[in-house]
This record gives C-alpha cells, structure tokens and sequence, in this order.
C-alpha cells in the first residue's frame, strides 16, 4: 500500500457587504454527523485502504538472466538491513521448489492494499534488505536496497547504489497487476502475488553502465516477485474491498 503527490494553490477573495438581519428558520438544519457516528454517510466500498499487517516475498532473478549475468563475471549477493553484503557468495538457493536462482527472501514492513478497478492496488514497503551485483572482471557492484511495490501502478522501486555515484531511487520494472478476486483469501485475509517484473529502459541502461555489461534489455525479464502478505484482520474485507 518511493513514491504520487499534488500540491495546488488558491487565491483568496475578500467581500465586504452590509449584513441584513433575517428571520431565524422555523426548522433549523440538523448537523451533519461525524464519518464514524451512527446515521454518517457510508465510505463507497472498494474505496478502503487496508493495511498489511505482515508479510514476506521471496524475490529472485530469472535463471536465463542470471546465467547471461555469470558469463559476464557477475555476482549476486544478498545485502543485509544494515547495508552488509553477505560474504557467503552467490544469493541462493531461496526458491520454495528448491532451485538456486538468485533469490533473497524479504519481509514485508508494511503497506496497503486497495481494490483499483477490480485489480489489486495499494502499495508493499520491504524491509531495507536488498541485493548486491558484482563484476568480478570490472570490480564494479551495484547495490539495490529497499524495494517496493507500487500495487495500483504496477511498478517496483527500489534505491540504487554505484561506484561513487549517490544512490538514487529508480523504477526497477513493471508488471502485470492481478485480478483482487483470484489473488486475495478473504477467508484467511492473506493476499498471494506472483510477478514477473520486466526491465524498464532507464534501469536497463543504468544497470549495464553501472556493471559494465550488456545484459539487461528494456521490456527484458529482471525479476519474479513471490510475495504472500496478511491484511487487517479486524477488517471486513468482502465489505472494505467491494468484494460481496
């Protein structure tokens, strides 16, 4: 549930007019009640924020990816919350199935989730946990920290660090936004997600200039998030996600 905000501006206009006395109403307008009180207008459905109370995602990179990456003399390693790399070597094995991927296991900090035109929508914050890619050939290595999941956009985030070069907040990639039916157990409360993030052009070159290598593409296969999260359990999903 990095980053979409409005700032707007208005003028203010002054009138001076004389008051003129009128009789008061025979049937005063009754106050409006407050958003919680009993009689209030109901928020729409749909239209609720609810928070992700925890959660944890297994993120890895596409073995083609990581293979093409090897032959290159690059790395991955996983980056700890205080900024360490692991000096294990190679992130891996963290896929569920078993396999060595490249994976790094995340959890979630916190969020929200929304109900955007029948897709999930909302946004994840990961904990400040992250990845680290090394050119054994160039000794160049590029970490990348902090992600998050933009939900209604369809978009992961995450900070990027190079060289000598100030570390900057970047869209990694894009992907296909789920149907909130199929992706949320409103039994259960527990929301499941599995994307297939692909590059962006501006990532693919950051990347590749960063690393001194060639093989990130725009649109190319970067990453494939498996993130499974629990929602508010005081919340009537079914009702705050308009899902009846």
């Amino acid at each position: 549930m990095h980053p979409r905000r409005l700032v707007t501006a208005a003028g203010l206009a002054l009138a001076i007019a004389v008051p003129t006395a009128a009789p008061a109403p025979a049937h005063p307008s009754p106050a409006t009640p407050p958003p919680d009180a009993p009689g209030a207008p109901a928020r729409p459905a749909g239209h609720t924020e609810v928070p992700v109370r925890s959660g944890s995602a297994v993120v890895s990179v596409p073995v083609v990816l990581l293979a093409a990456l090897a032959a290159d003399g690059v790395t991955i390693a996983e980056v700890g919350s205080e900024g360490e790399v692991d000096s294990g070597g190679e992130a891996g094995p963290h896929d569920p199935a078993g396999h060595t991927d490249g994976g790094m296991r995340l959890r979630v900090k916190d969020g929200a989730v929304t109900n955007s035109g029948g897709k999930v929508g909302g946004e994840l914050h990961f904990v400040h946990s992250g990845m680290a890619l090394t050119n054994g050939r160039t000794h160049k290595t590029v970490k990348v920290t902090d992600l998050e999941a933009d939900l209604s956009q369809g978009t992961f985030r995450a900070r990027v660090a190079d060289g000598g070069h100030a570390a900057t907040t970047i869209t990694l990639g894009t992907f296909t936004r789920p149907d909130i039916r199929s992706s949320l157990d409103t039994r259960t409360g527990v929301l499941r997600l599995n994307a297939a993030v692909a590059t962006t052009a501006g990532t693919a070159t950051h990347l590749n200039a960063a690393l001194g290598t060639s093989r990130f593409a725009d649109r190319g296969a970067l990453l494939q998030a498996r993130v499974v999260a629990s929602l508010d359990p005081s919340v009537d999903l079914a009702t705050a996600l308009n899902l009846g």
